[in-house]
């Protein structure tokens, strides 16, 4: 089986969720009735209730979103592999969202450059998709891949510090987390040299607490992923603004300010180990014409691509099998006497 849409797969984490707030239900449900009633005289004095039936429909029910929620994966039945020549690229823009990315060594501040080198490069690019993972301490995605340029854009422009709690910088989970999005568990049944291109862009102000990034960034060379790292900032300190407003400043423990400055040496290190480029943008100095005319001529380039030579779509199948069950979930009766 693969799936068209397997960036939809993690949706199917909400059932967890869901299987406590159905449990939940079920349990109020019953002790509602006992605190309006005694049990000896509920069944003489309130509608019959069915223990086994009511269990059912809460079944029924949370197996309907579940069949619901896996036909947003696209799954298909697929059966071997013929060669397509491609075209295109598959880009994830890495964007470091730390407190120091909020320092205005560059106008307007570090991350709103950087979010704009994004933008700009993202237009420029012909074709493909492209993906936004956001990383402060842990990483996050806040655009999994699209051809939506306009969604893309909107989702870069919401990006802040905010969105991550966990704080500090750290690249390697960073890393692990792109590859995953580049190489879906889906794909790795086909060999790498027929993939597409896979390309990284990295903007950061080279600020790496751990310093731990070297085995995922030699595992994404490996895979054949295309490196660009873009460092924003500047070497001399800066204050990092805090507040709504940035009219605070950041201190430690013992009140002194902090300051953050840029540090290439992490970003070329990192370039180093992927053999990939780097590339210094300034408040005078953007060089999202630079990379994206680099993206453009890694993707101007075709490859042959393995895909199915065979494919059954089977998303119908399961709606049809979620309506059936809510269907049913909707006009079963409860049942004369409840049973425990």
């Amino acid at each position: 089986m693969c799936f068209v849409w397997p960036e939809n797969i993690g949706y199917l984490l909400l059932l967890i969720p869901l299987a406590v707030l159905l449990n939940h239900g079920l349990v109020r449900f019953l002790h509602a009735r006992e605190e309006v009633v005694s049990p000896l005289l509920a069944s003489n004095m309130m509608p019959p209730v069915s223990f086994r039936l009511l269990v059912a429909k809460k079944i029924m029910l949370f197996s309907a979103i579940a069949l619901a929620l896996f036909a947003m994966t696209g799954p298909r039945l697929c059966n071997g592999g013929k060669p397509v020549l491609r075209k295109g690229v598959d880009i994830v823009f890495m964007l470091d969202v730390s407190r120091s990315m909020a320092a205005r060594d560059v106008p307007p501040d570090r991350l709103g450059q950087a979010k704009e080198e994004i933008m700009q490069i993202s237009r420029a690019v012909k074709g493909g998709r492209r993906a936004l993972l956001l990383f402060a301490g842990e990483p996050f995605v806040q655009c999994p891949l699209t051809t939506d340029g306009d969604a893309f854009d909107a989702l870069t422009g919401m990006a802040s510090p905010d969105l991550i709690e966990d704080q500090g910088t750290d690249y390697r989970p960073a890393l692990d987390l792109a590859g995953r999005i580049l190489e879906p568990d889906s794909d790795r049944r086909f060999s790498t040299g027929t993939k597409g291109e896979k390309i990284i862009v990295l903007v950061s102000d080279g600020e790496d607490h751990p310093g731990d990034f070297k085995p995922s960034a030699v595992k994404l060379k490996k895979a054949g992923v295309h490196f660009f790292v873009i460092g924003v900032g500047m070497e001399r300190p800066s204050v990092i603004p805090l507040g709504p407003e940035g009219t605070g400043i950041k201190r430690d423990a013992g009140g002194r300010v902090v300051t953050t400055s840029y540090r290439q040496e992490t970003l070329r290190a990192l370039t180093a180990e992927t053999d990939g480029a780097y590339f210094r943008s300034t408040s005078d100095h953007s060089v999202h014409g630079e990379v994206s005319s680099a993206v453009n001529r890694i993707a101007a380039t075709s490859r042959w691509v393995m895909q199915p030579s065979e494919s059954m779509p089977l998303e119908h199948w399961f709606l049809a099998g979620a309506f059936a069950l809510l269907f049913a979930e909707t006009v079963i009766c409860r049942g004369k006497a409840m049973k425990r």
